[in-house]
């Protein structure tokens, strides 16, 4: 999709058992019309959550069309 990404590299904990793994974490901001186009694992976790502000290198304001 040609987006900028942030890769966090974490430690994944298991209930009360202590088990814990390493995974990476990949986060990026989407439009929400864009979703569909989004190819994730299939075992994948998705948060989705409404942003009212983002701004960064990577983000392009699009004019609104009235």
């Amino acid at each position: 999709m040609a987006r900028g990404v942030t890769l966090y590299t974490v430690k994944r904990g298991f209930g009360t058992s202590g088990e814990t793994k390493e995974v990476d974490i990949v986060f990026t901001v989407i439009p929400r019309l864009e979703l569909n186009e989004l190819k994730a694992d299939s075992i994948a976790f998705l948060v989705m959550g409404s942003e009212t502000d983002t701004s960064g290198e990577m983000v392009k304001k699009r004019p609104l069309n009235h």
